[in-house]
């Protein structure tokens, strides 16, 4: 495994509490996707169903380069699984919870390119090495409570064009873009900020 990433934990923060008023979604987040149409499911067990704590464009750690993603309260331990078939290219481990500086995660390279982040799990919580295919669904990973939680223990889910992510090869020069999700509740707009959302049953 490679060393724990250092700065990805740049990618939430906050206290918990009720993000800001998100900014003009028609000017900020207009890269939308019918429901039905996404490549992509909650990147948790069938059946499951978590809290939203910040969405796209919902400010604190949700801008600029992190403009979209998703925070899902999580109790450290809970499984997070693929949101879509890919290849693992970063499975980094070694941070205790609690551990403001250092982050555990996980990145997958899909077909076209993108790569999903999965940020903020549990020490021992990376169950993937570099180089694993996996398909939607599968698990990868432990939730957690390292890096920039705020204190609250989430997982952070984002979607970037390429693999150049903070504090990894060829750093910062992929932001992240739109996502949203086909096996729960419609949400063309993506998530929202304070909904809970069941993970349903998909076809690969």
């Amino acid at each position: 495994m490679l060393p724990v990433c250092l700065s990805l934990v740049a990618a939430c923060g906050g206290d918990g509490s009720a993000p800001a008023a998100p900014p003009d979604k028609a000017a900020s987040c207009d890269d939308l996707v019918p429901t039905a149409q996404s490549l992509y499911v909650l990147p948790y067990t069938v059946g499951d169903s978590f809290r939203v704590n910040q969405a796209n464009c919902s400010g604190f750690g949700h801008s600029g380069f992190w403009l979209y993603g998703y925070d899902f309260v999580m109790d450290i331990g809970t499984v997070v699984t693929a949101a879509r078939s890919g290849t693992v290219v970063h499975a980094n481990d070694g941070a205790q919870d609690g551990d403001r500086d250092r982050t555990n995660l996980v990145t997958i390279e899909h077909e076209d390119g993108t790569v999903a982040l999965y940020s903020h799990l549990t020490l021992n919580g990376v169950l993937v090495t570099a180089g694993q295919t996996v398909n939607a669904g599968d698990t990868i990973g432990l939730s957690g409570d390292t890096g920039n939680t705020g204190g609250l223990p989430h997982l952070h889910f984002s979607l970037h064009p390429c693999s150049d992510l903070p504090g990894l090869p060829g750093a910062g020069s992929c932001p992240s873009i739109f996502v949203n999700f086909r096996n729960t509740s419609d949400n063309d707009n993506g998530l929202e900020t304070g909904v809970s959302y069941l993970a349903l049953p998909f076809e690969y």
